[in-house]
């Protein structure tokens, strides 16, 4: 008998925050930003003692670290040509700098999927993991992370 895993998802949306893709050979080389969101499906083949695959209330850490990264921040690659200049930007109060190794929205549910694991595997050991993390930009696009 194949043992059955139980789902669940969960969204969390309103993160203001801009970015550039400066290797574009388009608009997407200018700073521009949108409202992500952020949608996770957790999995697990048991439940905890309340019958949940994860407590929706106990990713708080997950929540924080997302409006750390992404709530009124500017998001840049490392390898940006103009990465001194948005640094300087963040010392004199323009921006609060996030420096990522790809802020798109494939780079960014990667990046994503990495540190909610690490939070996720704190909390509940291998007992529960994250299947698919989806980041979208707005209504029209959005990127998807799959282990």
């Amino acid at each position: 008998m194949n043992p059955k895993n139980f789902k669940s998802t969960k969204r969390f949306t309103g993160f203001p925050c801009t970015h550039r893709q400066w290797r574009a050979n388009s608009h997407c080389r200018f700073v521009h930003g949108y409202s992500r969101e952020f949608y996770f499906e957790f999995e697990a083949r048991e439940l905890t003692i309340e019958g949940w695959v994860v407590d929706f209330g106990g990713l708080k850490e997950i929540k924080n670290w997302l409006e750390h990264m992404f709530d009124h921040t500017f998001l840049v690659a490392q390898d940006d040509p103009q990465l001194a200049e948005f640094k300087r930007l963040e010392q004199v109060g323009a921006l609060q700098l996030r420096v990522m190794p790809n802020p798109g929205m494939e780079g960014t549910a990667l990046f994503v999927y990495e540190e909610a694991s690490r939070i996720l595997s704190k909390l509940y050991g291998d007992r529960a993991w994250i299947t698919l993390v989806e980041v979208s930009e707005n209504e029209k696009n959005s990127a998807q992370f799959r282990p």
